[in-house]
């Protein structure tokens, strides 16, 4: 049996993980950059938290919903990532993308990985490292922190394993229960984007008559689809409803001892919440680590300002409460 600490190992991700910072310093993570182009103008979000704090102060407007677009890397760009982040640092990196439902990085990154060795041989040799360079790529099939929470877990598998064939497994398996639940809080934005990239994710909600009553949907992702899974009657009774889905999960059995949140504005709005608090009491005393960050840009301009969103590893479930 390969013994995992005679290899270098790594973990590639792309920007629209959602993970907390300290995920981001760990020595064995890598992060593809994703650019946002709004109107003429390209935005790269690199998790930096001052640009993240003000692209969500001044950019997640109607115009930004409708003008704006995610431009992923494209194969050249990854394979110069690997060249300058990876070849030198590792010798094994398991991939793990955004869900190839909603981005074509997991297919690029595929298309990269494929030429890896070869591209990065030269370098390696030159640096006088033996063997090659092998990248495999998995597509998490999830969103926000429902990919966010499975980077936390692959983490913590990857340091605790003692062979490849052991991470490979988990990493094969942990997109088949990760679960996103998502709480908007302006319907027009969500609307507009939905429009824009001409997608009916949150579907037919009757947008005149949901504007009218403050109708806000629940949207949940899951093995690779997104959609709307319930409606209530406000912004914060939306917020309430994706808390207690987490903490009714955990009481039942959380299959990973994380629950990942990120919200697309000040995270104290979010931490004065009476469900957050007991969310983060009740997982203390289960030992469930409860994360909070910050949404990055490549999430919260598809969301819009003030979303929360709840990423866990849970039990097959109804999303209903």
């Amino acid at each position: 049996m390969a013994v995992v600490h005679m290899l270098k190992l790594g973990i590639l991700i792309d920007a629209s993980a959602e993970v907390p910072a300290h995920v981001l310093a760990n020595p064995h993570v890598r992060m593809l950059p994703v650019a946002i182009q709004i109107d003429d103008k390209i935005y790269t979000d690199q998790r930096d938290p001052t640009f993240t704090r003000d692209f969500n102060r001044q950019y997640l407007n109607l115009r930004a919903a409708e003008v704006s677009q995610s431009v992923p890397p494209q194969g050249k760009a990854i394979s110069d990532f690997f060249a300058r982040h990876i070849a030198l640092d590792f010798d094994h990196v398991f991939g793990l993308f955004v869900a190839s439902t909603r981005s074509p990085i997991f297919k690029n990154a595929f298309a990269a990985s494929s030429k890896a060795i070869n591209d990065t041989m030269g370098l390696r040799v030159q640096a006088g490292i033996k063997g090659p360079l092998l990248v495999e790529c998995y597509d998490s099939l999830n969103i926000f922190t429902g990919y966010g929470v499975q980077v936390m877990e692959a983490l913590r598998g990857f340091e605790a394993a003692t062979s490849v064939a052991q991470i490979r497994a988990n990493m094969q398996r942990l997109s088949q229960s990760a679960y996103c639940y998502v709480a908007p809080s302006q319907l027009d934005f969500l609307l507009t984007r939905a429009k824009a990239k001409g997608e009916e994710s949150v579907g037919k909600l009757g947008q005149m008559a949901a504007k009218m009553l403050g109708i806000i949907p629940v949207l949940r992702g899951f093995q690779g689809q997104t959609g709307s899974v319930a409606k209530v009657r406000s912004v914060p009774a939306a917020r309430d409803y994706v808390l207690d889905i987490a903490r009714r999960e955990m009481a039942r059995g959380l299959l990973a001892p994380f629950i990942n949140l990120s919200f697309s504005g000040e995270v104290g709005v979010v931490e004065a919440m009476p469900g957050y608090r007991s969310l983060c009491k009740e997982a203390a005393a289960k030992g469930v680590t409860v994360s909070l960050q910050e949404m990055s840009p490549t999430g919260s301009i598809n969301l819009g300002p003030e979303a929360l969103t709840v990423g866990f590893l849970g039990q097959n479930h109804e999303p209903t409460l």
